[in-house]
């Protein structure tokens, strides 16, 4: 059983520690158990299909490396890809792509590269995303953290967004046009079979 915690603020000033009465802050946290779930199976129907994204301008404010409740823009932004047919929005500031409204993005560049954007204060690096880089790490794929632009989006061989329930996804439709041949391209399939067995050895 997975205990899940949940801390609330009681009454404190989040610079100092201390309460406006001059008391220290104090915190309550909950807890609920989780019974173990089976990991998931990916749906085949992505590896042959792949998804649909969009492109669309970052509207969110500067500090996207703040995980908070405050998460309108990323709810208006993924509904705004959704009314267009996509099941997600990939994200532009100033040119240049920063993350998904609820993943982040990975490309295979004309070189073959895997490459995603660095961590900074305009996306909110995840854990899977993290893993990508590890595995590749691992399996001697090339692959870079560094900024890329709009453009190296639309010329992208692949594109493909992780999140902890996506996992690692091929984008095959970007803006309404093909990405690549259409279909979930070869370093894709490599990753996840990689990814894939490597949930398989956690599990119990």
């Amino acid at each position: 059983v997975v205990p899940r915690l949940r801390g609330l603020p009681a009454g404190g000033e989040a610079r100092s520690g201390h309460g406006r009465d001059g008391h220290a802050a104090r915190q309550l946290a909950l807890t609920q158990p989780l019974p173990p779930a089976p990991l998931p199976a990916p749906d085949p129907r992505i590896a042959r299909d792949g998804v649909a994204a969009v492109t669309l301008e970052d509207i969110r404010w500067a500090r996207c490396d703040i995980k908070t409740i405050s998460l309108l823009g990323n709810v208006l932004l993924r509904q705004a890809a959704i009314d267009r047919g996509a099941q997600e929005a990939i994200l532009v500031r100033d040119g240049e792509v920063t993350e998904g409204a609820a993943s982040n993005v990975f490309i295979v560049d004309e070189e073959g590269h895997l490459l995603t954007p660095p961590k900074g204060p305009r996306l909110l690096p995840g854990i899977t995303r993290d893993l990508v880089l590890e595995l590749a790490e691992a399996h001697a794929l090339p692959h870079h953290e560094r900024p890329f632009s709009e453009a190296a989006l639309g010329h992208a061989r692949e594109i493909w967004l992780t999140s902890s329930t996506k996992e690692i996804l091929p984008v095959t439709r970007l803006n309404g046009e093909p990405v690549g041949d259409g279909r979930p391209g070869p370093l894709w399939r490599r990753m996840n079979d990689i990814y894939q067995a490597f949930k398989a050895a956690l599990a119990p």
